[in-house]
């Protein structure tokens, strides 16, 4: 299966790195926002043609998806009259370290994202949480064992898809486990991945 993968970077560079500043899932920068859009031209000459794109659930990466995306969706919809698969998937979401990992309920993600397929049966919280009746915004590192056996059950899901190329818009974290590749932001790279 060929995989693009695009990644993408939110906050300052001057922001201390081991201090979260409490900023739940955060959005993108004008910055960040910008080189997200000078993503688009790439994404569209993408060859062989991504069949469908799959997206993080955490805002940042569903803005990097829409925007990156357009021009690639309307080609699409233009060449062959019908919707590319835009579709969010919870298990490329980032290993919650810190509080920008905690994501939204999907009601507030699907009124942001209207153009974007989320998962039915996505639960209110489906980021990593100590389990049911804890605070779901309290920022809980999720265990590697835990992150490991999620990306495992990542791996599956891919296989079991019926597409050979897929556009996977997530954190350097899950893309660098798929692939071994070092994503900086606002890079693409095209990898063989044997699921």
């Amino acid at each position: 299966m060929a995989a693009y993968m695009a990644l993408h970077k939110y906050g300052s560079p001057h922001q201390e790195p081991c201090r979260d500043p409490m900023l739940y899932d955060t959005e993108l920068t004008r910055g960040g926002l910008r080189l997200v859009q000078q993503l688009a031209d790439r994404v569209a000459a993408l060859q062989p043609r991504p069949e469908a794109v799959l997206v993080s659930p955490l805002t940042r990466c569903l803005q990097t998806a829409t925007a990156a995306c357009a021009q690639l969706l309307e080609q699409h919809r233009g060449a062959r009259g019908e919707q590319m698969p835009l579709e969010v998937e919870p298990l490329l979401r980032e290993r919650v370290t810190l509080s920008s990992e905690v994501g939204r309920p999907p009601a507030e993600l699907r009124r942001d994202f209207p153009g974007l397929t989320f998962p039915g049966d996505l639960a209110d919280v489906w980021w990593y949480t100590r389990g049911p009746g804890e605070d779901p915004r309290a920022v809980v590192r999720e265990p590697q064992e835990v992150y490991e056996e999620r990306l495992q059950a990542l791996k599956r899901r891919l296989a079991a898809r019926p597409e050979r190329c897929l556009l996977l818009v997530s954190h350097w974290g899950v893309l660098n486990a798929l692939t071994g590749l070092d994503l900086h932001p606002a890079e693409i790279a095209t990898k063989e991945v044997q699921l």
